[in-house]
């Protein structure tokens, strides 16, 4: 079976998965989260479109804000 890393974590991979997808699955908001494929940032618009490739490494990150 192949697999991806979501945040270094293995999981496997899925035909036709979508970064959007994993997002929802997650239980992300969408605008609230970053995404990156292999250290490049995936925009919000095209999460619909980029699909998850055996052995991605895939990255949530959740923007901290304060002061």
């Amino acid at each position: 079976m192949s697999d991806f890393t979501l945040n270094h974590e293995p999981r496997p991979w899925r035909e036709a998965l979508s970064v959007a997808a994993l997002v929802a699955e997650q239980g992300r908001a969408p605008d609230a989260v970053a995404t990156a494929i292999n250290g490049i940032f995936v925009p919000r618009a095209r999460r619909d479109t980029t699909l998850i490739q055996p052995g991605d490494e895939l990255t949530l990150i959740q923007p901290i804000t304060g002061g």
